[in-house]
C-alpha cells in the first residue's frame, strides 16, 4: 500500500510591502494575485496610484456596488478620499498578478 500526502497549499493573498513612511507621506507596493480579494476597508487620505504591473482591479462597495478600474503599466493616478463611512473591497478577477505603488499624503 502506498500512502500519499499531500501538502497544504496555501492560498495567494495579497500582500503590502512598505517602501517608506515619514511625518508627510506613506507608501506601500501591494501585489494582487489573481482571483484573490482584501477585507473591507476605507481610504480617508489622498493618494497617488503608480502601476508597476497594470491591470483591471475591481472595487466593491460594502452594498455590493462594483466598479473597474484599469491601471496602466507606468501610469499614474491620483485619488481623493472615500466619503465618510464608506467602505470597499479590492478584487482581482484577472488571471494575472496586478502590482500597485501607492504614495498616500499624510498632511
Amino acid at each position: 500500500m502506498t500512502l500519499i500526502r499531500l501538502a497544504a497549499q496555501s492560498k495567494p493573498e495579497m500582500t503590502r510591502v512598505p517602501q517608506f513612511e515619514n511625518d508627510r507621506a506613506v507608501s506601500w507596493k501591494s501585489v494582487i494575485p489573481p482571483h484573490t480579494e482584501s477585507t473591507l476597508h476605507r481610504h480617508d487620505r489622498y493618494r497617488t496610484v503608480i502601476g508597476i504591473v497594470g491591470g483591471d482591479l475591481t472595487t466593491v462597495s460594502a452594498v455590493g456596488r462594483r466598479t473597474v478600474t484599469r491601471y496602466e503599466t507606468g501610469k499614474a493616478y491620483w485619488q481623493e478620499p472615500m466619503p465618510p463611512g464608506e467602505t470597499h473591497k479590492d478584487v482581482n478577477d484577472t488571471s494575472r498578478t496586478i502590482e500597485l505603488l501607492v504614495v498616500e499624503i499624510k498632511k
